[in-house]
């Protein structure tokens, strides 16, 4: 039995990681979140119920579970104690089964005023909530961070220097009025802060010490990651496995004994700007958008579809070093005649299969594929691989092959018990 388990994304997020970590959270005692925020939107499906969370971890969702909100996070305080609300006005008992690290940067609302101001000026598809200019100020040393709030006089004092920061910005470099006010916004926050008081700690420590079984559950995806994906259009955080240290504050050779599972869909999918060499934009496209019900948790917005990319798959696995993949929708090309796998970059008649650094190079290559017959047949719900058509295990086993590491599990559907597992180990 895995006593470490990491869950990270493998794509540009989005690729079912809220059903997985919901999954196998089942045999573990916590569940961490240690980068990102608000704008991951990790959707479970428990008896029909959907359920969307944002900062909690999603093995919450297990009543005997502890979830850790850990210090690389940026934390909206006023949607944590709203989701968690949420969460008990269902009947989930979640008020005690929780910390947040005395660490973690608080999200203000003059980080969402800045990010849409942002969004305006250079378009990079960003979900708004204020996630990027709130790591922008962690690293500028302007942050906030819940600790902070211990000593209200302080927290006031620091919210006031960031709002007259914020509005000379926005008057001087942007010309657009902001009208914040700096007392409403310290009420609100120092009001949140009560109602979260009893339950932030220091999780490193509360990590180290702990013995029982832990997952680490990462939130967008390893082509979003700020250092190795396409850079700019990234999320603000290292959603990679580069980003479990430094996000949780425990040394690197704490993770020495953890296993390390991405997640990734049957094709591929990516929201916002950027660039994506297997989009599709015609009706196979669309296809693939209305059978997998491709729209943003977060934002609603359609997501842009194309199918598998092999080689940027294969780049999450030496980047995560990772030890299986847990391929999900595979349902969804249940009714494709042809498809199609990307197995290599084609750029002015040279040939790759490493994903370059340097976005125009991303943005002028075009995808290589390897052509398999559909299936034709339903797939959902499927739970050993003899139940599958031969067409499909041999779609599974090529990308086996090609990325060097098993599928260990296979998503049948969206609903908790729509799986089966590839290999003999579980989690």
């Amino acid at each position: 039995m895995k006593t470490k388990l990491v869950i990270l994304g493998a794509q540009w997020g989005d690729e079912g990681k809220g059903k997985v970590v919901d999954l196998l959270s089942a045999n573990f005692d916590a569940v961490v979140r240690y980068q990102g925020g608000s704008n991951a939107g990790h959707t479970v499906v428990v008896n029909g119920e959907k359920f969307i969370l944002h900062l909690l971890p999603t093995g919450i969702l297990h009543p005997h579970t502890i979830g850790v909100v850990a210090q690389g996070m940026v934390v909206d305080l006023e949607l944590l104690v709203e989701e968690v609300q949420a969460l008990e006005d269902k009947g989930l008992r979640v008020w005690d089964r929780f910390f947040i690290s005395d660490r973690a940067h608080l999200v203000m609302p003059y980080h969402k005023l800045l990010d849409s101001l942002f969004e305006k000026k250079g378009k990079i598809g960003t979900t708004l909530r204020g996630i990027g200019p709130s790591y922008m100020f962690k690293f500028g040393r302007k942050g906030i961070r819940v600790c902070d709030l211990e000593n209200p006089d302080n927290a006031y004092r620091l919210m006031k220097e960031n709002l007259e920061f914020v509005k000379d910005l926005c008057e001087k470099v942007y010309y657009q009025r902001q009208d914040l006010s700096l007392e409403q916004m310290f009420e609100k926050t120092m009001e949140n802060y009560r109602k979260i008081k009893e339950r932030v700690t220091d999780t490193t420590k509360w990590l180290l010490e702990f013995k029982g079984r832990v997952l680490f559950e990462g939130a967008q995806g390893t082509m979003l990651d700020i250092d190795m994906g396409t850079y700019p259009y990234v999320t603000s955080s290292n959603a990679s496995a580069l980003g479990l240290s430094n996000g949780t504050g425990l040394p690197p050779k704490y993770f020495s004994t953890a296993e390390f599972w991405a997640v990734s869909k049957a094709y591929t999918t990516r929201v916002g700007e950027g660039p994506f060499p297997t989009e599709l934009t015609d009706g196979v496209g669309e296809m693939l958008r209305n059978r997998g019900g491709e729209y943003g948790a977060t934002t609603g917005r359609p997501r842009r579809c194309g199918w598998l990319d092999l080689v940027a798959l294969k780049h999450a696995v030496r980047v995560n070093g990772l030890d299986g993949l847990i391929l999900t929708k595979l349902d969804v090309l249940d009714s494709f005649e042809e498809i199609k796998v990307c197995v290599a970059y084609e750029r002015n008649g040279k040939l790759t299969q490493d994903l370059p650094a340097n976005l125009e190079l991303v943005g002028g290559i075009k995808p290589v594929y390897k052509s398999f017959s559909g299936w034709l047949k339903d797939t959902r719900g499927a739970k050993s691989i003899s139940q599958l058509p031969p067409q499909a295990i041999e779609y599974l086993e090529f990308i086996q092959e090609y990325i060097g590491i098993p599928i260990v599990m296979l998503s049948t559907g969206p609903e908790r018990d729509e799986y089966f597992w590839m290999v003999d180990e579980k989690a």
